[in-house]
């Protein structure tokens, strides 16, 4: 249960070792459309429903016979000190992971919530994509919904009825514009929301991840629409998970972790910089490094010297499957001299992927493979070590170990992508279907593609190929 923490002074510190633009670099303040200093949010978590009432109560007791007052709650920080500033005109990427407070930060943007701490103030009107549904009566149809909306936004019924046809061009679900909304699925729900943002000549758009329910067609509608709207001089806020996206559309980019800010920039730096963070968080979790007692780092079995990376120890166990047989010990990517996740990979560079292999009983007949899957866990392209002299046909001994090597090259678009290893057996095997798994373990890497320049127009994979010109 939750409360809003009111009219209490804020102590609280800026976080140290973040990198943020000094707010004077922006000299005319004409040109700021929203700034925010020292914004703070905490809320009051109450463990069962009557500590708020005795917070409620005993508290103000307690002060009128001048005791300390006693909490019954605890307090949850949503944001601490988070400042910047956007000029009017631009568009400002916001990103972090889930729970970061970056929803918590457009709700107090827009007034919806008051802060605890700190000051903000924005410069003309405001229309907000928050929560799917948010502004829309369920029992109203398409129709009302739109003249309901418009005229919270500060647009009168004459300027809505000039306005309707484009709205409903750029929603274009049809007849459904007539049906009560409570009919309509989630991505109709956007569809009719943003259009009526994009159409009330708001001075600031507020989108928060609203676009990620709908299709690649509307979205890339929005986005171009979007970029129409800051060429106008409005400026956009935007948050979203998909960097891509943030690259292709915000100069600048904010970035939020467990309610402070960590960094605010350019978009290419920032992003850069998380890129980084998520990885190596992801790495810490997944990547196996010595994860077994007895097991020896790659780095001692005649393995080049690297930089040096925050790569952790230990394994998911509850990830791991197979009979047991042999098992990975150790697995490392590399680029270059460099560990897998320290930075994204280029087009085309060389991955090199290392496994150490431990056997724990007697088995033949050994492949050795690595999958590698997209953002949405499917399967794009993986290799294996097939019948390799000296794995394949040989028999291995409890306590025997083996390293294998694989080098690719990286022909991927930009993105996320994760590794998943396994170990099969073909001994005694007819069919694909009695394949024995030894060793399988999912997202035992991550690592991440970086933008081409000119960007490809092809699918996730481009596979080597020679093109011809001429002009006949």
């Amino acid at each position: 249960m939750f409360s809003e923490k009111k009219n209490k002074k804020n102590s609280l510190s800026v976080t140290r070792n973040c990198s943020f633009e000094k707010l004077n670099n922006i000299t005319n303040q004409k040109d700021i459309a929203i700034r925010v200093q020292n914004i703070s949010k905490c809320y009051h978590i109450y463990d069962r429903p009557h500590d708020r009432l005795k917070q409620s109560l005993f508290s103000k007791l307690q002060r009128f016979i001048r005791t300390q007052p006693k909490q019954y709650h605890r307090e949850f920080w949503a944001l601490k000190n988070i400042s910047f500033e956007v000029q009017r005109g631009e568009t400002v990427g916001i990103i972090g992971r889930n729970g970061s407070g970056k929803s918590t930060l457009l709700q107090l943007i827009c007034g919806i919530i008051h802060p605890t701490g700190g000051t903000l103030h924005t410069e003309g009107r405001v229309a907000a994509l928050l929560e799917l549904g948010s502004g829309f009566n369920p029992e109203f149809t398409g129709r009302e919904n739109v003249y309901m909306n418009a005229a919270v936004l500060g647009l009168s019924r004459e300027e809505t009825d000039a306005r309707f046809d484009e709205i409903s061009a750029f929603a274009d679900i049809g007849d459904f514009i007539e049906q009560p909304v409570k009919t309509y699925s989630s991505g109709m729900y956007v569809r009719l929301a943003f259009a009526v943002n994009v159409h009330v000549d708001a001075d600031i758009l507020i989108v928060d991840e609203a676009l990620a329910v709908g299709d690649s067609f509307f979205q890339a509608k929005c986005m171009s629409r979007m970029k129409k709207i800051v060429e106008s001089g409005s400026t956009i806020l935007f948050v979203s998970h998909d960097i891509n996206s943030i690259k292709a559309l915000c100069e600048r980019t904010l970035w939020i972790d467990n309610g402070v800010g960590r960094a605010f920039g350019k978009t290419a730096n920032v992003s850069m910089a998380y890129s980084e963070d998520w990885i190596n968080r992801a790495n810490a979790k997944y990547f196996l490094t010595n994860v077994e007692e007895k097991g020896n780092p790659i780095s001692n079995i005649n393995e080049p010297q690297v930089e040096s990376c925050n790569i952790a120890t230990g394994i998911r166990f509850s990830a791991r499957s197979g009979t047991g047989q042999a098992k990975i010990v150790s697995f490392q990517g590399y680029s270059g001299n460099k560990l897998l996740g320290d930075t994204p990979l280029d087009f085309g560079s060389i991955l090199r992927l290392v496994c150490l292999i431990e056997i724990n009983q007697r088995c033949n007949q050994l492949v050795v493979a690595l999958h590698i899957k997209d953002p949405n866990n499917q399967h794009l392209v993986g290799v294996n070590s097939g019948a390799l002299t000296g794995l394949y046909d040989r028999t291995w001994n409890q306590g025997e170990r083996l390293k294998l090597e694989f080098k690719l090259p990286i022909r991927l678009q930009a993105g996320r992508y994760s590794i998943t290893a396994l170990i099969s057996s073909l001994a005694d095997v007819s069919s694909y279907s009695d394949v024995n798994i030894v060793d399988w373990i999912d997202d035992v890497g991550i690592f991440e593609v970086g933008i081409r320049n000119p960007f490809p127009l092809c699918d996730w994979i481009e596979i080597e190929h020679d093109v011809k010109f001429s002009i006949p």
